[in-house]
């Protein structure tokens, strides 16, 4: 009997399973990319990768895992192929670099991109005692039949783990550590290419059962024009006189940069940004498909779930002007509510895959997704990488992330246009100095800002206020804007602080007023109920708005009026592109108050960074009000100051160029996680538990966890997560269900989200 390499697949058969899945994702991408030396390693690669298979205790393992008695360490196979793999570079000459790619992506293809470190630890203590045992069993005429390796040729005397170590540390070593940093990155994204090519190709064959539906593409056209008839002909306002000449002037600079890779577009908040980048992209799209013959991907990364959902729906509009039908060969949202479905009457299996491995011509994630597919070395994130090349990538908000991945950011997308022949589109109304190289598609954005009158920002943060003065004060304005039937914003820092505003104005709403809506839209509800919330208010009519940060940017709502808790800049800038969003008003007015709680410290103090409240502050030390059209000049300065005293993130750079050990992609992003407690509201999914209970009872370990993949879309959709406080029970409020918190009746109300036994709204006590 041969080799197998599965329980039911024969080593030979994957082998050659692996190189036509491979054969296939070359085709989906240009010759920029798949060079012929990529598709060379690639091939190796899939003869490679898996030689540790060969020995006499994994065949053993693999014919009945389950009934394995034997050492389970030397069932291992990963660490053998790596030796093997040096064995072979060293007899035929392999280039360092080459060989470091080969032995990197081989150690790492169950696991992640292993360290420098990681790496060479393969030659010694334990691991050399397994390996000589290992050797000792191998199937060498077997696994050259399998394989077309020839293993038997290897020279496995003179202790050959101790050799790879030395010629690691002796021969490729060396050569990696002259890489000059810019060079060592593209390198790094290079290895991540080949990894991610193996990684899909490896688990195609075993995912698709028929491979035909699994090799062919077939690109959908996303027609430019589409965007020109979802515009169709509005009213010239201002402000649609302002979007048709942002439109013109984009499209000159397309015409003008067709060889460019880096992009930026900075523009005032509601001139519509989204249909600007999505010409930008359909018109970058066709014209690159019809100089190369292959259709790069689209790929927008937004920051919040709630720009995702209305930017999902900008995209299937645009699908509806073509009559077009909506499914995942279309686009696909990839983010945790989205529903895992790509196309009905799909295999379970295929679907999954085709999922997971983002097999559509436009993706709408978020930037964890995003990030941890461009940086962590996992192999479930790196899978998706080579989508990065070749696509056409815009990035929303980018302001939103922590300055610390600013750098990284810069360095890699760089990077990434020349190793991925990849074209990135920065966009914000508050944009950061990244990628100085980058052509603007807006050359001339100041006039836009300039021509803006929409706005002015009112800064009272002069002097601290107390919480509670603050409540007093809304509650003696809150009649007079009801009755004006205005549409009020007020915008807190802390969940604790925004229900306690919320509440305060509930008691003293006045009684002719009952009809105007009092919407709440915090992480303290949850995000089905935000949603909600957010529709109500994109309807148009009077109300008053109480949010945490959750509106602040991208949101597309248009509010009379807006109060805000300080903040550093870029948000409040942000907030205020809420208020007379369209321009059909006079100049509304957003009001910056500096609220202090009742034991004398700052709500911001409690959120923010201390850096950007200082450059806030010292930016705003001689302005009281401005208008919007001045507002460039104060982001200007406010950004350039925290460029010299933030931590820009090098150290994360270097890291991720030298193959060492960095902190996780989502710790960059949120910082270190606290306790956290997530409950589930489980009356606003009536068949939830029910599908639950059908997940749980499957006995197919796989299947299950596919089956609660598929439910988790439903399961953030009606959860609401806190940071637990000492001393803190979930069971007084809940109950367990299968691996969740199921809060009890009368723990959470659709207006005013999770209520805590020990609530008293004191928004001196914050759980964030």
């Amino acid at each position: 009997m041969g080799l197998l390499s599965h329980p039911h697949l024969q080593f030979r058969e994957h082998v050659q399973q692996v190189l036509r899945a491979m054969e296939g994702i070359f085709t989906w991408h240009t010759s920029f990319v798949v060079t012929e030396r990529v598709q060379r390693q690639c091939r190796v690669l899939a003869r490679v990768h898996d030689l540790g298979k060969g020995t006499k205790a994994f065949q053993h393992y693999i014919r009945n895992p389950d009934a394995f008695q034997g050492d389970r360490r030397e069932k291992t196979h990963t660490p053998l192929s790596v030796l093997l793999i040096v064995l072979f570079a060293q007899r035929d000459q392999w280039a360092p670099l080459e060989t470091l790619a080969m032995a990197a992506s081989s150690r790492g293809h169950h696991s992640e991109l292993p360290t420098m470190d990681d790496l060479r630890d393969i030659g010694g203590g334990e691991m050399a005692k397994l390996l000589k045992r290992q050797c000792s069993m191998l199937h060498l005429a077997e696994l050259k039949e399998a394989t077309g390796m020839p293993v038997d040729d290897l020279n496995f005397n003179d202790r050959p783990w101790a050799k790879v170590r030395t010629f690691l540390d002796k021969t490729v070593k060396p050569v990696f550590d002259a890489l000059p940093l810019e060079q060592a990155i593209e390198f790094r994204l290079e290895v991540q290419l080949l990894f991610s090519i193996l990684l899909e190709a490896d688990k195609a064959f075993l995912a698709v059962a028929d491979p035909i539906t699994y090799l062919h593409r077939e690109p959908r056209v996303w027609d430019p024009q589409w965007v020109d008839a979802r515009i169709g002909c509005p009213a010239m306002t201002p402000i649609n006189e302002l979007r048709w000449k942002a439109r013109q002037a984009l499209l000159k600079q397309i015409d003008q940069h067709t060889s460019k890779r880096l992009f930026q577009l900075t523009a005032p908040t509601g001139i519509g940004k989204t249909l600007l980048a999505a010409t930008w992209a359909l018109k970058e799209r066709l014209s690159i498909t019809e100089q190369s013959g292959v259709a790069p991907k689209i790929i927008v990364v937004l920051p919040f779930l709630s720009i995702i959902d209305q930017t999902a729906k900008e995209y299937e509009a645009l699908l509806r002007q073509g009559n077009q039908h909506v499914d995942g060969s279309w686009f696909l949202a990839s983010h945790s509510l989205s529903d895992r479905q790509y196309a009905l009457n799909m295999e379970e299996e295929v679907e999954t895959f085709f999922i997971d491995t983002w097999r559509t011509e436009l993706v709408i994630t978020t930037y964890d997704q995003f990030l941890l597919t461009l940086m962590s070395p996992k192999a479930r994130h790196q899978m998706r990488f080579h989508n990065l090349c070749d696509a056409l990538i815009i990035l929303d908000e980018v302001q939103s992330l922590p300055c610390k991945l600013w750098k990284p950011l810069e360095r890699l997308l760089s990077a990434l246009t020349n190793v991925g022949h990849s074209r990135v589109l920065f966009m914000s109304a508050t944009l950061p100095s990244l990628l100085a190289e980058a052509v603007p598609l807006l050359p001339d954005h100041e006039s836009f800002f300039r021509a803006c009158r929409r706005y002015r920002i009112l800064f009272r943060a002069r002097e601290k206020m107390l919480f509670q003065d603050f409540i007093e004060e809304l509650q003696r304005r809150l009649p007079l804007w009801l009755r004006a039937g205005k549409r009020v914003l007020l915008v807190l820092n802390t969940r604790a602080s925004a229900r306690a505003v919320r509440d305060a104005l509930e008691d003293h709403w006045p009684c002719e007023c009952r009809h105007v809506p009092l919407l709440f839209i915090s992480a303290d509800v949850t995000p089905l109920d935000r949603l909600r919330a957010i529709q109500q208010i994109a309807m148009g009519g009077p109300c008053i708005v109480v949010s945490t940060q959750c509106v602040e940017a991208g949101v597309d709502i248009d509010m009379d009026h807006v109060i805000r808790d300080f903040a550093p800049l870029d948000s409040c800038i942000q907030v205020a592109g809420r208020c007379n969003r369209a321009g059909n008003q006079e100049r509304g007015t957003v009001e910056v108050v500096d609220l202090v709680a009742g034991n004398g410290r700052r709500f911001s103090d409690m959120i923010y960074d201390p850096i950007h409240l200082q450059e806030t502050r010292r930016v705003l030390s001689r302005v009281q009000q401005v208008n919007e059209e001045d507002i460039l000049p104060l982001i200007e300065a406010y950004y350039a100051a925290l460029a010299e005293k933030k931590n820009l993130g090098n150290e994360h750079v270097e890291r991720f160029a030298r193959w060492e050990n960095d902190e996780p992609v989502r710790d960059m992003l949120r910082g270190k996680e606290r306790e956290e407690v997530t409950f589930l509201v489980l009356d606003q999914d009536a068949r939830l538990k029910q599908d639950m209970a059908a997940a749980n009872q499957l006995e197919n370990r796989w299947k299950r966890r596919e089956a609660w993949r598929k439910l988790s879309g439903r399961i953030a959709r009606i959860s609401v997560t806190l940071y637990a406080k000492k001393g803190f029970v979930p069971e007084d409020i809940a109950y367990p269900l299968y691996g969740q918190w199921i809060l009890k009746d009368g723990y959470y109300d659709p207006r005013r989200g999770l209520l805590l036994p020990s609530d008293d709204n004191d928004p001196g006590v914050v759980i964030l």
